[in-house]
């Protein structure tokens, strides 16, 4: 193969010359792969895993989004993998890494992990938390296998490493605060944990059977329908426009076709190319793991689980402990209040606001309010004195919620100051876009919450490692203007 000169248009297809494009890129993976090395703290992996993802995709470069997905070629996917493969080796010691329980209001997001679902759920609840801890959605190459491996197969990983790099970069700023952390899955470095998850998973799960509600609310389903058709080939689709709509005119499906076409293009998760020109696509979607990986989680890093997700939450609820006395109930005056509240939620902002309004201490009473009950609730409360407790933190509630809509309309003012910009860019017509109103469920069981078998999952791989002993506390996100 001939050598690509400096000024030579850079063979990825991106239109740039070598020098501005993948210069870097081949020249570099020593650098790179050093980098993987050198990052002894979870904050340090998630920072090179964004200054990796810049240096191979270009993210760093100032470049549109349509100049990234011109240039998105296998060799990048390739790269990027490889480079993710040494960043999280099998034989790592991730408790070396993973934050200690303590006083940090910290939350698990186990939702749904459609990526656009995923970063709204963290703008959604970024005010309300000190951290938001995701598992990390890049798949680890060390654990998969060849015939699906992205390193061994990057043209079939295409697709699903350009929807999650889109929402990779709009998380950048949050990562790079730590506002949000990125935490691999445990069981990629810890195999013998992860079969003993899947075994309790199912059975747990025996006999159980999603709801067609919980089929219909899927969005991976919704997104997985929408790709293939904006994917299709245009004879396939003009085929089936002829078929269904066969009075339709020749100028009319032009348009229509033409349509689907422009819609293809400015959609940032989608490639340049129908899937006639590509090879077989990986669609992968999760929640975060299964119930147990996800409680294995909060216990080991002291936080607690958050999701919008209707059925999750239900599967949440049932782990809770029961009680066999009359403080059963105890908690219900601060969990009853809560559930009468409409709170208010950031929705499609631009992170750089978040990040600017929190260091202005914008809703910090309401989250050292939620400090305290996780600190108290965390803290084994003598039984005796939970229902005083709790009547003590619903009477506080109504001060910390006044307060926090007082900076509410401050953050609203604040939000029209920035022309309410939106995670892909632009503006969106109105205030109302850049927030919105809903319910939080608080569960607070008065022995809490724990999936069976999993505390001694986590006292064998946790050994002399500080962690809970179960989880206090649960909230769950139901939004009214969805």
């Amino acid at each position: 193969m001939a050598k690509v000169g400096r000024n030579d248009p850079c063979p990825c297809g991106s239109g740039a010359k070598y020098k501005h494009c993948c210069l870097r890129l081949d020249e570099g993976r020593p650098a790179l792969i050093n980098a993987t090395r050198l990052a002894k703290s979870l904050r340090e992996k998630n920072i090179a895993l964004l200054n990796g993802a810049g240096e191979i995709f270009g993210l760093d470069r100032h470049r549109s989004w349509e100049q990234i997905k011109a240039g998105f070629t296998d060799a990048k996917v390739r790269e990027f993998y490889t480079f993710v493969a040494n960043l999280w080796p099998t034989d790592t010691d991730l408790n070396q890494f993973l934050p200690v329980p303590d006083s940090t209001l910290r939350a698990l997001y186990l939702g749904e992990y459609e990526p656009e679902l995923m970063v709204e759920n963290v703008f959604r609840f970024s005010l309300y938390a000190d951290q938001i801890l995701l598992t990390n959605p890049f798949p680890n190459p060390n654990v998969i296998a060849e015939k699906f491996n992205p390193i061994v197969h990057p043209d079939e990983w295409k697709t699903e490493t350009l929807k999650l790099l889109f929402h990779l970069a709009i998380l950048m700023p949050w990562i790079d605060d730590g506002l949000v952390v990125l935490i691999p899955d445990p069981g990629d470095f810890n195999r013998e944990l992860r079969e003993k998850t899947w075994n309790l998973a199912e059975e747990r799960l025996k006999g159980w059977k999603p709801s067609d509600e919980d089929l219909e609310q899927s969005h991976f389903k919704k997104r997985m329908q929408r790709a293939i058709l904006l994917t299709a080939p245009r004879r396939y689709l003009d085929r089936i426009a002829r078929e269904v709509e066969p009075s339709m005119s020749d100028t009319d499906r032009e348009a229509f076709l033409d349509r689907i076409e422009l819609e293809r293009a400015s959609d940032p998760t989608l490639p340049n190319e129908t899937l006639d020109n590509m090879s077989s696509q990986m669609a992968v979607t999760h929640l975060g793991g299964n119930l147990e990986m996800g409680m294995y989680i909060c216990q080991a890093t002291g936080a607690f689980p958050y999701t919008n997700v209707r059925f999750r939450w239900k599967e949440i609820l049932t782990t809770a402990l029961p009680h066999l006395d009359s403080t059963a109930e105890a908690w219900s005056p601060l969990t009853k209040a809560f559930q009468q509240l409409r709170f208010k939620f950031l929705n499609n902002v631009d992170p750089k606001f978040v990040t600017t309004i929190r260091s202005e201490g914008r809703l910090e009473g309401f989250r050292s309010y939620l400090r305290n009950v996780w600190k108290t609730v965390g803290g084994e409360p003598d039984p005796a004195k939970s229902e005083s407790l709790a009547r003590d933190f619903r009477d506080e509630l109504t001060q910390a919620f006044n307060e926090a809509q007082a900076d509410w309309s401050l953050i609203d003012r604040d939000l029209l100051k920035w022309g309410i910009p939106r995670m892909a860019g632009g503006l969106v017509g109105g205030l109302a876009a850049a927030s919105a109103t809903g319910h939080m469920s608080l569960s607070l069981p008065g022995m809490g919450f724990v999936v069976a078998g999993v505390n001694e999952l986590i006292q064998a791989a946790m050994k002399r490692r500080e962690f809970r002993k179960k989880v206090p506390m649960s909230i769950f996100i139901d939004l009214e203007n969805r």
